[in-house]
């Protein structure tokens, strides 16, 4: 029998049948991956009392796709229109402790003129890069998140540009 410790909106956090800690989330989640002309929007996040670089994301809504999730997440905290949206793939946050439903998504976006950032949600800057710069980020270890990892993974192995 599950014993629930804790449930809101987006997750519930329980002791499964064996007594071992989980965390399911309701409705899912998104990694945003906004493309413009070849280079890759990356976000300066401030969580926890640190500053990362990563992608955009968030969980999505009850009755959202992915990609709508993925659409609103990207006017949200960068207040930019997805021109075209697409799914990229699916990703495992923790299996042996989350239940998730986390898809990546590109969406392909119009050259910025000026972003508006979502600060309240503790977004510090964006900035656009090509592939190359990315790598070079994560190899002086600028970039950290598992999501956004993951996502550039994808990226790569699903286009033969890169």
């Amino acid at each position: 029998m599950n014993s629930n410790i804790f449930e809101n909106s987006y997750l519930k956090v329980f002791l499964d049948e064996l007594g071992h800690l989980r965390i399911s989330q309701k409705h899912g989640g998104v990694v945003v991956i906004p493309e413009c002309n070849g280079k890759y929007a990356l976000i300066q996040h401030s969580r926890n009392g640190n500053v990362l670089i990563e992608f955009p994301r968030g969980f999505i809504e009850k009755g959202e796709s992915h990609v709508e999730g993925g659409e609103r997440e990207l006017k949200e905290e960068l207040s930019l229109n997805s021109l075209n949206s697409y799914v990229l793939g699916e990703l495992v946050t923790d299996s042996g402790l989350i239940a998730d439903n986390i898809q990546a998504i590109v969406c392909k976006v119009e050259e910025p003129f000026q972003l508006s950032l979502q600060s309240s949600e503790g977004i510090r800057g964006c900035c656009f890069y090509t592939y190359d710069e990315i790598i070079s980020l994560i190899k002086e270890d600028k970039i950290k998140d598992n999501f956004t990892l993951a996502s550039l993974m994808l990226l790569q192995a699903r286009n033969k540009n890169l």
